[in-house]
C-alpha cells in the first residue's frame, strides 16, 4: 500500500511537469490565434466603414437630385436630363457592386468559426461568435440601405426618362403648334398627370395583389360576421342605417368600406390615383348608406363636398403650365378653403358623418392655401401635390368618424347578442370599447400619415428616415442596440404583461365553482412563466447574451439576498402553495384572527373576503408557516357546532324534537349531512345539548346561527323554559 501511494504521487507530479510546458504552449497558441482573428475582424470593420461612407455619399447625391427636380418650375431640357441619367447610371453601378460585395462578405463571415481542434477554438468561441453575429447584422442593414437607394434610383431614372420623352414631344408640338388642336393638348396633359399619379406603376400588376390577400380575407370575414349578426333597429338604438346589418347590401358595402379604408396599410407606397379613387368610393358608400337618415342640411353639405371633390380631381388632371389651367386650379383650391368655412356651421354636430376636428380643418385649409400660392408662383407639380393632399384629407376627416362609429357599434351589438357564457362577455363592455376606440384612432392616424406622404411623394424619403432612425446602432458600454429593437422589446414585454393580467378572463370558463377553483390554481405560475418568457424574448431582441444576463443577475443577487428577504420568502411560499394546494379558490379558511373566502391566489400574496365584506391581503409566507384551518378542504361539507344549556322545566326528548324541527326549517341546512343533537352534560338545574348541522355555503354560517338561536329562544320563552348558548 505504501509503494502504491508513492507511485501515485510520483505519477501526478510527472503529469504536472509535463503538462506545464504544454499549457504554456497552448496559451501562447491561443493568444496568437485570437490576435489573428481580431486583426481579421479589424480589417473587415474598415471595409464596413468604407461601405457606410459610400452609402452616405450616394444618399446625399440622390437627395440633392430629388430636391432640384421638385423645386423646378418647368421640365428641364434634354441636356440636363441626359446629365441626370448619366449620374444615376454611375450611382446604379456603384450600388450594384456594393450589394454583390456585401452578399459575398456576409456569406464568408457566417462561415467563420474558430478551429475546433485547438484550445483557442474552445476558449474564443463565445466572444468570436458574438462579434461575427454583430458584423453580419451590420451587413444586413447596409444591404437594406443600398436596396432602398436602388429603389429610389430606379424611380428617379423612370421619372427622368419620362420627362425627357415629354420634353421631346413638347419640342415637336411647339414646331407644329398651329396644327395641334387644344383638346389634343388637354388629353396629353391628362395622360401626363395620370402617369405622375401612378397609373402605370406595378401597384396594379397581378403579382402585387399577394400583399392584399390578407386584407381581402379580413374584409370577407367581417362581411360574414355582420351578416350573421343581422342587426335590426332596436329600442334605444340609433336609427342610422350604418348601425344595421340588413338587408344584404349593407354588409357588402360595409365590407368594401373596411377593405378600402385599410388598403394603404398593405403597401407603404400607394399611387395617388389609387388614393383618389379609394376615398371617392369610401365617401360615396357612406353617403349611400346614410343618405335616407341624414338631415336635409347635412345631406346638401355632403353632396356639395362630393361635387367639389370631383371638380378638384378634374382641375388637377388638366393642370399644366398654361395660364387658364393654373387659374382654374387656383379658383378650385380657393373654393375648397371657402367650403371648409361653410362646413364649420353647427349643423354638423348630429350623427357620425360630417365631423371635422378643428386641427384637421386648419391643416386642410393650410393645404389649400399652399396649393393656391405655389400654383400662382409657377410650381405646378408642388401645387398638384398639396391640392390633392388637401382634397383627400377632407374626405378622410369626414369618413373616419363614421368608420370608427360603425366598428364600435358592431362590436357593442356583438357583446349584447352573445350568450352569458361567451368569451366576449368576460370583459367589461365600457373598457373593451374604450380600448378598441384607441386602437381605431391609432390606425386612422397612421392612415392619415401614410396617405399624406404618398400625396407628397415622400414615402421613400420617410422610409429611409425611419430606417436610419430605428436601425442605427447605439452603444452603451459593451451593449450595442438600435431604437427599433428597443421599441420591439418594450412591445413584447408590454404584451406579455397584458396577457398575464387578462389570462383569467381569457381562459376562465363558466364552470362549477369547485372545478373553476381547481383549474385556476396553477394560474400564478402560468402568469409568472408568461412574464419570464416575455422578458427573455425582449432581452434577446436587444442583443444581450445569456452571459451578460447572468452577470446582471449575479450583481443583483446580493441586493436580493439582503434587502428582499421577505419578498423572496413570500414568492417561494407562493410556489409551494400552488403545488401543495392547502386551499383553492372559493375555500373558506381561517388563519389566526382572520377568516374568509379565498378570492385570489397570487405569487406574493393571497386575498380573502371576510364576512364583513373586507378584502384582506395576506402574504403567502404567513399562509404557509401559520396554523391554517380550511373549512372546505376536501369537499364542500361545512358543519356548524353549537352548545345549548336548557333548564329542566321541559323534558329533554321534547327539547330535542323541538331543536330538530327548528333546524330542518332553515333553507341553509344541508339535508345530505346528518343532523346530530345529543346530550353532552347534565347539571343540577338542567342539561347541556351539543348540536352539529351541515350548511350549504360557508357564507351562510353567521346568518343561520343568528336566525336559529333567535327562533329557538322565542319558542322556549313561550313555554317558560330558559336557554343559553355557548
Amino acid at each position: 500500500m505504501k509503494y502504491l501511494v508513492t507511485f501515485s504521487i510520483l505519477s501526478v507530479f510527472s503529469c504536472l511537469l509535463i503538462s506545464g510546458p504544454l499549457c504554456a504552449a497552448a496559451q501562447e497558441g491561443d493568444s496568437v490565434l485570437q490576435a489573428e482573428l481580431m486583426a481579421s475582424l479589424a480589417t473587415r470593420e474598415a471595409k464596413v466603414a468604407e461601405w457606410k461612407q459610400s452609402l452616405n455619399h450616394i444618399t446625399s447625391v440622390l437627395d440633392s437630385t430629388k430636391r432640384r427636380r421638385v423645386l423646378e418650375r418647368s421640365t428641364p431640357d434634354t441636356t440636363a436630363l441626359d446629365s441626370m441619367l448619366s449620374q444615376l447610371a454611375v450611382a446604379k453601378k456603384q450600388i450594384t457592386q456594393h450589394i454583390e460585395e456585401i452578399k459575398a462578405t456576409r456569406t464568408m463571415w457566417r462561415a467563420t468559426s474558430p478551429p475546433p481542434d485547438t484550445i483557442a477554438g474552445f476558449l474564443a468561441v463565445d466572444s468570436l461568435r458574438q462579434l461575427v453575429n454583430g458584423a453580419v447584422d451590420t451587413l444586413s442593414r447596409l444591404e437594406g440601405g443600398f436596396q432602398r437607394l436602388m429603389g429610389e434610383l430606379v424611380y428617379l431614372e423612370q421619372t427622368a426618362r419620362r420627362q425627357r420623352e415629354e420634353r421631346i414631344a413638347a419640342r415637336v408640338d411647339s414646331v407644329a403648334a398651329g396644327s395641334i388642336p387644344v383638346p389634343r393638348r388637354v388629353v396629353k396633359t391628362v395622360r401626363t398627370n395620370l402617369g405622375r399619379d401612378g397609373s402605370s406603376v406595378a401597384f396594379f400588376d397581378l403579382p402585387a395583389w399577394s400583399n392584399r390577400l390578407f386584407l381581402i380575407l379580413l374584409s370577407l370575414l367581417y362581411t360574414y360576421w355582420i351578416y350573421r349578426l343581422g342587426r335590426k333597429r332596436e329600442g334605444g338604438d340609433s336609427d342610422l342605417r350604418m348601425h344595421e346589418n340588413e338587408p344584404l347590401w349593407i354588409p357588402i358595402l360595409k365590407g368594401l368600406l373596411l377593405f378600402l379604408v385599410l388598403l394603404p396599410l398593405t403597401s407603404f407606397s400607394v399611387p395617388v390615383l389609387v388614393l383618389e379613387g379609394s376615398y371617392l368610393l369610401i365617401f360615396v358608400f357612406f353617403l349611400i348608406i346614410l343618405y335616407r337618415e341624414l338631415a336635409v342640411v347635412k345631406r346638401r353639405q355632403l353632396v356639395v363636398v362630393l361635387f367639389f371633390y370631383l371638380v378638384l380631381i378634374a382641375a388637377n388632371l388638366v393642370l399644366s403650365d398654361t395660364w387658364w389651367s393654373r387659374g382654374f386650379a387656383m379658383l378650385v383650391n380657393a373654393s375648397g378653403a371657402a367650403l371648409l368655412w361653410y362646413l364649420r356651421r353647427d349643423t354638423l354636430h348630429d350623427g357620425p358623418v360630417g365631423r371635422i376636428h378643428r386641427y384637421a380643418r386648419w391643416a386642410i385649409f393650410f393645404g389649400y392655401l399652399l396649393a393656391v400660392a405655389t400654383c400662382a408662383m409657377g410650381y405646378v407639380h408642388i401645387a398638384r401635390m398639396w391640392s390633392l393632399a388637401a382634397g383627400i384629407g377632407l374626405l378622410q376627416a369626414l369618413s373616419f368618424a363614421a368608420f370608427r362609429d360603425m366598428l364600435l357599434h358592431d362590436l357593442q351589438h356583438q357583446y349584447r347578442r352573445s350568450a352569458t357564457d361567451a368569451t366576449i362577455r368576460r370583459f367589461d363592455l365600457a373598457r373593451m370599447l374604450d380600448s378598441f376606440d384607441r386602437l381605431i384612432r391609432l390606425v386612422c392616424a397612421s392612415l392619415v400619415v401614410i396617405v399624406f406622404l404618398n400625396n407628397l411623394h415622400l414615402t421613400r424619403e420617410a422610409g429611409g428616415l425611419v430606417e436610419r432612425l430605428l436601425m442605427s446602432e447605439h452603444k452603451i458600454g459593451g451593449v450595442v442596440f438600435t431604437y427599433g429593437n428597443l421599441l420591439l422589446a418594450i412591445l413584447v414585454v408590454w404584451a406579455a404583461n397584458w396577457l398575464q393580467q387578462n389570462l383569467k378572463r381569457l381562459v376562465d370558463g363558466p364552470t362549477a365553482e369547485g372545478q373553476q377553483g381547481r383549474r385556476l390554481t396553477l394560474f400564478p405560475l402560468l402568469r409568472l412563466l408568461i412574464v419570464v418568457v416575455g422578458f427573455l424574448i425582449g432581452v434577446s431582441i436587444l442583443g444581450l447574451g445569456v452571459d451578460k444576463l447572468t452577470v446582471i443577475i449575479g450583481a443583483l443577487s446580493v441586493g436580493i439576498g439582503l434587502g428582499l428577504q421577505n419578498i423572496i420568502n413570500n414568492f417561494v411560499s407562493g410556489i409551494i402553495l400552488v403545488f401543495e394546494k392547502p386551499f383553492k379558490l372559493g375555500d373558506y379558511i381561517e388563519l389566526a384572527d382572520k377568516k374568509g373566502q379565498v378570492m385570489q391566489i397570487g405569487i406574493r400574496s393571497s386575498t380573502l373576503l371576510t364576512d364583513q365584506g373586507a378584502r384582506v391581503i395576506i402574504p403567502n409566507g404567513d399562509l404557509l408557516s401559520g396554523r391554517l384551518v380550511n373549512w372546505t378542504f376536501s369537499d364542500a361539507d361545512i358543519r356548524v357546532n353549537m352548545q345549548l344549556t336548557v333548564d329542566s322545566g321541559m323534558p329533554i326528548e321534547e327539547v330535542k324534537q323541538l331543536v330538530l324541527g327548528k333546524l330542518t326549517s332553515f333553507s341553509e341546512v344541508d339535508r345530505s349531512i346528518p343532523i346530530k343533537v345529543f346530550t353532552r352534560d347534565v347539571t343540577a338545574d338542567g342539561y347541556v345539548l351539543a348540536i352539529q348541522v351541515g350548511i350549504t355555503n360557508v357564507r351562510f354560517i353567521e346568518r343561520f346561527r343568528s336566525q336559529f338561536l333567535e327562533a329557538l329562544k322565542s319558542e322556549l320563552d313561550g313555554r317558560q323554559v330558559k336557554v343559553s348558548s355557548s
